[in-house]
């Protein structure tokens, strides 16, 4: 059996913000300025486990922003496939909603989970040597040209860091593409986390063009 919870929207390479079944109930005007919206947010799931995000304000709140830093086109330099930058991390795991820090439940019969991204073309690179690794800047105006964000992903009990490029547009399960690197089905154990470290790349061989980078990926966590 497999159930979901959704929780989307970001920051930079990687946020998370609450979201859920919305319920819009708009007020009839009054008069010209007389209006207003109430916003219902829900979600219902077979497992109550929370998703933590590393530390507990991030998780707190529901969001985690990466951030990679400022850097002059020239650190970029013009080979492609270089990094630069300081590597940044997010370390994903399942816990108990009691707040205690123990490992969740599942529920349901359910004894794997993983995170899905469903990502576009438009939205990947890749380097020499690699395949659709590379998570590019969203945005029209103002985006730094030339340059990308390596994302690498790895899981276990202890895991502190990615070490293994993430093809983003792999699919295979639902639609997406599993954090954990499985083309099949969620395959991490509740004991487990998965770490996910983002890090800036040289894309081609023209020099890099100032401006900024953002980027949005949803997550899904699902559950086996």
């Amino acid at each position: 059996m497999l159930s979901t919870f959704n929780r989307n929207k970001s920051k930079l390479a990687v946020a998370f913000l609450a979201a859920g079944f919305g319920v819009h109930l708009h007020s009839l005007a009054q008069a010209a300025n007389d209006s207003g919206t109430l916003i219902i947010n829900g979600q219902i799931s077979a497992s109550t486990c929370v998703l933590s995000l590393g530390d507990g304000a991030s998780t707190a709140s529901g969001s985690k922003t990466l951030s990679l830093g400022t850097f002059t086109t020239t650190a970029a330099g013009t080979t492609d496939g270089n990094l630069f930058g300081t590597p940044q991390t997010a370390v994903f795991s399942i816990l108990s909603t009691s707040g205690s820090g123990a490992v969740c439940t599942l529920g349901a019969g359910n004894t794997l989970w993983d995170i899905g991204i469903n990502l576009v073309s438009s939205q990947v690179s890749s380097v020499a040597g690699g395949t659709n690794s590379v998570l590019l800047s969203g945005g029209t105006s103002g985006v730094a040209t030339g340059v990308g964000v390596l994302i690498k992903t790895s899981t276990g009990a202890a895991v502190t860091a990615g070490t293994t490029n993430l093809d983003l547009l792999r699919g295979g399960f639902n639609g997406n593409t599993l954090l954990s690197g499985s083309t099949s089905f969620p395959a991490v154990l509740p004991a487990n986390k998965i770490a996910l470290t983002a890090q800036f790349v040289k894309l081609g061989t023209v020099a890099a063009g100032a401006g900024a980078y953002s980027a949005t990926v949803p997550l899904t966590v699902w559950y086996r």
